[in-house]
């Protein structure tokens, strides 16, 4: 078969005239005056220059041209007006009646070799208007295709995602070039024909190699694993895998989309150590918005004010805060926070529940967009009730302190004056004051133990009683347990330590036979008013006694402390078997608590 030879320059031509005339075709009254002109211009020819041809040759070259050009109907009017015209310039000034027989009919074939000749063109020109439609489909269709293929690359460049096609027998056919360097592989042709498993190294091959065949057989799936890529480096994928349809049916091959999400995970990893140590921090974690609501508060938060999580979504900011620290906090915590980002400080929340003040550290923060863009507040808060109770107590503790202490210099001070006061020599007075320091210090040490809040009767007479050694077995101590106040406890001891201290020099513990009874006792029934503590100091089996020319420091410090710190009635009693102490008082005034004066 010969090939097609190719148009001739003239065809070209003529064919661009064509398409241009049916592409852009000119309204109908000028394709008529044009048809008109070229009619009549042939005539004039035909007269002229051309007087020995049968007239109607001339025109049918126009009749066709007009006809291609412009179509039926104005190839029609250059049809009838080429007869007319034809036959007035045969007859000239005769006019049509001129004509003879054989002109008549010669003009009549004219008439139907001519329209033949109209419909002929009019045809070819639909068919030349036919082609022309579908070339321009055709090239619309190639511009589409190619605007496609255009959009699809730079979709598929413009893509961070590793996207592989994999023939019927799981080969790489193609992989992006974002992919190719994801997966660190410099051409496409390292990989291409090679099984998937040249791309990722390391990999799950069940769960790859399940999800391939699944898409093989029309099935979609999607797995996250690890896997090594050609540098070596480890990375964490999210791969889809499914079928690539042909005209609805499958074609065999496969698509991967992977995606690295490698710095996605870490980043969830971050986000979920930082959410577990929000929701287990035992401070109160809360996030609001510009307008104070708030949007999130953690479970220690919720415990804290007595919310549960879905009521705390439903609040504002100022519903937590104590009334009298409202306006501190909108003109004072607030606006520092988004002038200078954070705010530190104690402040007071509201217990829902209970309405009971919380006292609490204060720290918040501004919560912003990575632009710094404020969009809310943070805060951080930790209950201060335990500090706030501490401080009390400090304060209480301290004013306590500050009151024994008064009280004990005002009996030292009692204490060094009556003994220098009482004794002979300078020597005798240390010897004294020291003494008598001791007991008091060893009574102290007994208060101190229980925070100066109560001491122990039996307690305080082994402490003060230990120094003195073998003797103090001879001294028979009986009562039961009783707690004294700290005042009553002072006392007590330095009664105890002078009538120890003038019973070894004196009394009945100053020779090998004597004793001492030291007993106590609560009488008085069953009402706590009523009530009284009863308490004996019996020496026998010492020396004669007999009653002093002049009361010395001891008889005198131990009627008037006893009686001024156990209200009691107290009498010393200078018997001549022994010296006898009793002390009657009131028990709630023994154990009551000591009250600053």
């Amino acid at each position: 078969m010969l090939p097609p030879m190719p148009p001739s320059r003239l065809t070209r031509f003529f064919e661009r005239l064509l398409f241009l005339a049916i592409r852009r075709p000119l309204p109908p009254a000028v394709q008529f005056a044009i048809a008109t002109a070229a009619i009549i211009l042939v005539t004039l020819v035909r007269v002229l220059f051309v007087t020995v041809l049968l007239p109607w040759l001339l025109f049918m070259p126009a009749i066709l041209l007009l006809a291609l050009a412009f179509g039926r109907g104005v190839g029609l009017y250059a049809t009838f007006l080429s007869a007319v015209l034809a036959g007035w310039s045969i007859a000239g000034s005769s006019g049509f009646l001129g004509l003879d027989f054989l002109q008549w009919v010669a003009s009549g074939a004219f008439l139907v070799v001519a329209v033949g000749i109209v419909l002929l063109a009019s045809e070819l020109r639909a068919s030349f208007a036919r082609a022309d439609h579908l070339m321009q489909e055709a090239q619309s269709a190639r511009d589409a295709l190619a605007a496609r293929e255009a959009f699809l690359s730079s979709v598929l460049a413009s893509s961070g995602d590793c996207i592989v096609v994999l023939d019927r027998e799981a080969n790489v056919l193609f992989v992006t070039e974002n992919g190719r360097r994801a997966l660190g592989l410099a051409q496409e042709a390292q990989v291409r024909g090679s099984p998937w498993q040249a791309l990722w190294q390391e990999v799950d091959s069940n769960r790859a190699s399940g999800a391939i065949a699944a898409a093989s057989e029309g099935h979609r799936t999607n797995f996250a694993a690890p896997a090594r890529i050609c540098g070596g480096a480890l990375r964490w994928w999210d791969v889809s895998v499914s079928p690539i349809l042909r005209d609805g049916d499958q074609s065999g091959q496969v698509l991967l989309v992977a995606r690295d999400i490698t710095a996605k995970r870490a980043g969830q990893r971050e986000r979920n150590r930082l959410a577990r140590v929000v929701e287990n921090s035992a401070d109160f974690i809360g996030v609001a918005s510009l307008d104070q609501r708030v949007e999130f508060l953690n479970p220690a938060g919720c415990n804290m004010v007595g919310l549960s999580p879905e009521a705390a979504c439903e609040t504002v900011m100022l519903d937590y805060i104590w009334p009298g620290d409202v306006e501190r906090l909108l003109e004072e915590v607030l606006p520092a926070i988004r002038d200078a980002g954070s705010w530190s400080g104690e402040m007071n929340l509201r217990h829902f529940r209970t309405g009971e003040r919380i006292p609490v550290h204060y720290l918040g923060f501004r919560v912003q967009e990575e632009d710094g863009s404020l969009i809310g507040y943070g805060a951080v808060m930790r209950d201060f009730s335990e500090v706030e109770r501490a401080r009390v107590q400090q304060r209480l503790l301290n004013n306590e302190l500050s009151h024994r202490l008064k009280n004990v210099l005002t009996m030292v001070q009692a204490i060094a004056a009556q003994s220098i006061r009482q004794a002979e020599t300078l020597e005798d007075a240390g010897e004294a004051v020291s003494a008598r320091l001791v007991a008091l210090g060893r009574a102290t040490d007994i208060l101190t133990a229980t925070s100066w809040q109560t001491a122990e009767l039996q307690a305080l007479v082994a402490t003060v009683l230990r120094p003195h050694g073998a003797l103090s077995r001879r001294i028979k101590v009986d009562g039961p347990s009783v707690a004294v106040n700290p005042r009553a406890a002072l006392a007590l001891a330095l009664a105890i330590h002078e009538l120890t201290t003038n019973a070894i020099k004196y009394g009945a513990l100053s020779n090998e036979t004597g004793e001492v009874s030291l007993k106590w006792w609560i009488a008085g029934g069953a009402i706590p008013a009523d009530q009284r503590l009863l308490l004996t100091w019996r020496e026998t089996g010492g020396p004669y006694v007999t009653p002093p020319a002049r009361r010395g420091f001891g008889s005198v410090m131990i009627e008037r402390s006893l009686k001024a710190y156990f209200r009691a009635e107290v009498m010393l009693d200078f018997r001549p078997e022994g010296i006898v102490l009793t002390l009657n008082a009131p028990l709630a005034e023994a154990i009551a608590t000591d009250r600053a004066e």
